[in-house]
């Protein structure tokens, strides 16, 4: 028999008015969720006491500002004036930013290397770089795989991401009889790979690439290091081989080594014969 077209109409109309209240919802729910967060994070930066990170935070939120302003919205106000005080805070920093970092680097348990010099700072032998942007007052961390972190530049932010980069890659277990028997199974598929003997010479970059394809969680920082810990303390020799690791000019193609291990740039991997 079928339902009656204006039944049918009705409610395709009452579902037409659900869909846009349901929209209409959600936009609110969102803009209700991304004020909690611009809150919350001003909140946790004047507990930190981060005054770039709220001028950052509030600078890419100024559309929203602009909103709330627009709406008479209370919140305004109390905005502005952590504003303010953001504002006086991080020129009072700015103004003798090196012995800021230094102290809170110092109250980290963190040393910067003697040859630093602010806006150009080194850790750990040169194998952290950190360079501040005196134009965006943004800190970048680095090492010698690459780029770690871009920041506003507040020193007790800087010295956390330190700190948390050097745990992740100076702060785990070494076992070198391990750490060797994974770098020769590697070399060996890479050689079988390209159609190589035993004992030729791998590019070490062949042999990292591999691995960030194969094994879940894979950093190629961590591998230098462990590789710079092998050379120093050993073992080199596994079934009957010995590890060399031969140089390069290639900067682009070479892994430089971290501490005493840090000879030139490691262009090759070979496992010599007894």
């Amino acid at each position: 028999m079928g339902f009656r077209p204006e039944l049918q109409d009705g409610v395709m109309d009452l579902l037409a008015s659900a869909k846009e209240r349901a929209k209409t919802l959600k936009a609110e729910a969102d803009s209700a969720a991304r004020i909690e967060r611009v809150w919350e994070g001003l909140h946790s930066f004047m507990v930190k006491e981060w005054p770039l990170h709220i001028l950052d935070l509030l600078d890419r939120e100024v559309p929203l500002l602009k909103a709330l302003r627009a709406e008479g919205h209370p919140a305004i106000q109390a905005v502005e004036g952590v504003y303010r005080d953001a504002k006086e805070q991080a020129d009072a920093v700015k103004r003798r930013y090196p012995s800021h970092l230094e102290e809170a680097c110092r109250s980290a348990g963190l040393a910067l290397d003697p040859e630093s010099r602010h806006p150009s700072y080194s850790l750990e032998q040169r194998f952290f770089q950190l360079k501040v942007d005196e134009q965006k007052w943004t800190a970048r961390l680095s090492d010698h795989e690459g780029r770690l972190a871009d920041l506003p530049a507040d020193v007790g932010a800087v010295a956390e991401v330190i700190l948390r980069e050097r745990k992740r890659i100076f702060g785990r277990p070494f076992n070198g009889p391990k750490f060797l028997k994974l770098v020769r199974s590697q070399y060996l598929a890479v050689a079988k790979k390209d159609k190589q003997p035993d004992g030729a010479s791998i590019p070490i970059r062949h042999i990292t690439r591999r691995l960030g394809k194969n094994a879940k969680g894979f950093r190629s920082d961590e591998f230098l290091v462990d590789l710079s810990r092998l050379v120093e303390q050993g073992p080199m020799d596994i079934d009957g081989y010995r590890l060399d690791l031969q140089q390069t000019k290639d900067t682009n193609q070479g892994m430089l080594l971290h501490g005493v291990a840090a000879r030139g740039y490691i262009g090759f991997v070979v496992f010599r014969k007894g």
